[in-house]
């Protein structure tokens, strides 16, 4: 089975008008990010990947190193194209990636207890450069879809910890409490810097 997610960003890379000044090799790499978070949430892995650019001509290839930054940390060599808007000129920046990948597990259905944790901390704008140490690696949740003790693997992004609890518990039927995560669970957690797993008790 095939699964496709996508992420936008605007207002944000190198253009004197974007409201947040950062290398577009940032600016890919985030929006790849929470793009392949949402494809690994539905247990498939990258196998192309599509880059859509209106940054101009001059930007494609720091885009392009970005996504391939974000192959390279979980271990995938997949091809990435995509366009560039060259017609018209934009005044602010924005990018967009379309990941294309294909179902390894299934993650829909559960059975028993599960034990909570959140990998990494909810962070925006400046601070996921600020405070990077605190962004949950891509390699990690590499790891955790080929960890068949990881039963639930559920990015968060700009609605918030408490949102997102809401919305997997929704889809999966599950009636557990929210578990005290200890960070602002209403806080933006921008390009997926933090994800709710959720491991088999029995393992």
């Amino acid at each position: 089975m095939l699964v496709m997610t996508s992420d936008n960003s605007g207002a944000i890379g190198e253009k004197p008008q974007d409201e947040v000044s950062v290398p577009y090799e940032m600016v890919a790499y985030y929006a790849f990010r929470t793009a392949v978070m949402d494809c690994f949430s539905a247990g498939a892995v990258p196998v192309t990947v599509v880059l859509h650019n209106f940054c101009g001509e001059a930007a494609w290839e720091k885009l392009h190193g970005g996504v391939r930054q974000g192959l390279a940390e979980i271990g995938v060599d997949a091809p990435v194209n995509g366009s560039t808007e060259s017609n018209m000129t934009l005044k602010q920046s924005a990018v967009a990636v379309t990941v294309l990948g294909e179902r390894v597990r299934d993650f829909s259905e559960l059975s028993g207890s599960i034990e909570w944790t959140l990998a990494g901390k909810p962070l925006v704008g400046m601070e996921v450069v600020e405070q990077a140490a605190d962004i949950a690696p891509l390699s990690l949740a590499r790891s955790y879809l080929d960890n068949p003790s990881v039963a639930v693997l559920w990015p968060v992004g700009s609605k918030g910890v408490a949102a997102e609890w809401m919305r997997m518990c929704e889809q999966f039927g599950i009636e557990d409490a929210m578990p005290d995560f200890g960070v602002d669970v209403n806080k933006s957690a921008g390009p997926a810097t933090c994800w709710i797993v959720g491991r088999s008790a029995a393992d």
